[in-house]
Order: structure tokens, then C-alpha cells, then sequence
């Protein structure tokens, strides 16, 4: 790529050509036609509001790109914990940031992965897995296992493409979590809905 792009345009540009590789290959294991955009990137990390010495969970971090966004704003690449059940996909980020933990692995299996790393409890995490494209079993599963590794009080932040809610009302306060609506990214490719929820305390 030509010198005239920006370190950050040239990961943008990997990041595109790659998601449309694994999109090809995929299309229902990826889950969208396009990766997130900056925007709806931006808007997701200021939800989170995450102060830098907070230890930040991602679920389905896909090519990164709320994983740059965190990092622009301040968050140390060793508080950052990347799930991913993709194994192309965990490939590519290990080599987007080598300094950063990836763990390949299900979100469900959250608690696990991160007494594995002797994490305890984190005040915030963020998703980008399709829920809404999960079975109802699937959803509940990691509505347990986000509750189950959130501090009391802290937040989860996840989009959606569907407009209702990731998690049923029910299965929400089932494990503890309160959320609502925060918002819409319209621009995104296609447009995102944004859910906030918070741990009981």
C-alpha cells in the first residue's frame, strides 16, 4: 500500500480485505457484510466509558476494530482481553496486536478463560457477537457468563442489527442485568442498535 496512507488508514484497509475474505468463505459464520464502522466504534467504546487501568473484556472482537478504538483511547494493551471463536479470525488479530491477550474460545466459556488467565471479576465488557443470529439456549448462556464476570455495578455494552433487545427482559433479570437502548448507529453498514447494561450490585 502506497506511502501516502496513514498507519491507521493501512489497518482499516487490511482489516476491510480481510473480513471480506472470511466473509466469502463464511457468510454465516461471520455474521455481517461489512465490519463495524469507526462511528459505531466510537460510539460503542464511549458507553463503556472505560478508565485506562480497567481491565476491558471484547467478545467477538472480529478484525479489531473496537479493539483499536479502546487502544486510541487510552486503554494499556495488557488490560485487554480479546475472546474469539473464530480461528481465522484470532490469526489475524494476534498479528494486528501482538501485545494484546487473544484467546481463542466461545463466549460462553467466559468465566473459564478468565480464571485461566487468573483474571478476576472485570468492570467492563464489550461484544460484538451476533446474539440476535444465536439460539435462544446460546443467548441465555452468555447472558450467564457475562453476569458471571462482571463486577457489581459493572457494564456490558453490545450491538446489535435487530432492534430488540440481545437478551429477553426475562433472561436479564434472570442473571442480573439491567439494560436499555442507548442508541443507533444508522451509517453503519447495515445499521447497528447499541444496548447498555449494568451488573446488579
Amino acid at each position: 500500500m502506497s506511502m501516502f496512507f496513514s498507519p491507521a488508514a493501512k489497518a482499516d484497509w487490511r482489516s476491510k480485505l480481510f473480513f471480506l475474505r472470511q466473509y466469502f468463505r463464511n457468510p454465516f459464520g461471520v455474521g455481517a457484510v461489512a465490519p463495524s464502522s469507526q462511528k459505531l466504534a466510537k460510539f460503542i467504546v464511549g458507553l463503556l466509558a472505560p478508565k485506562a487501568s480497567d481491565v476491558v473484556v471484547e467478545l467477538g472482537p472480529g478484525t479489531g476494530v473496537f479493539t483499536r478504538e479502546l487502544l486510541s483511547q487510552g486503554i494499556a494493551p495488557a488490560n485487554l482481553i480479546l475472546v474469539e471463536f473464530n480461528g481465522r479470525f484470532v490469526k489475524f488479530l494476534k498479528g494486528e496486536f501482538p501485545q494484546v491477550k487473544i484467546i481463542e474460545g466461545a463466549g460462553q466459556d467466559l468465566p473459564q478463560i478468565l480464571r485461566a488467565l487468573g483474571q478476576g471479576p472485570v468492570k467492563k465488557i464489550i461484544s460484538g457477537i451476533p446474539l440476535r443470529s444465536l439460539k435462544p439456549s446460546e443467548r441465555q448462556q452468555i447472558a450467564k457468563a457475562v453476569a458471571a464476570t462482571l463486577e457489581p455495578g459493572g457494564v456490558f455494552v453490545q450491538f446489535s442489527y435487530f432492534k430488540a433487545s440481545p437478551f429477553t427482559e426475562s433472561v436479564a433479570a434472570e442473571v442480573g442485568l439491567a439494560g436499555k437502548c442507548a442508541g443507533a448507529a444508522m451509517s453503519n453498514v447495515p445499521p447497528a442498535y447499541v444496548w447498555r447494561y449494568t451488573k446488579s450490585v
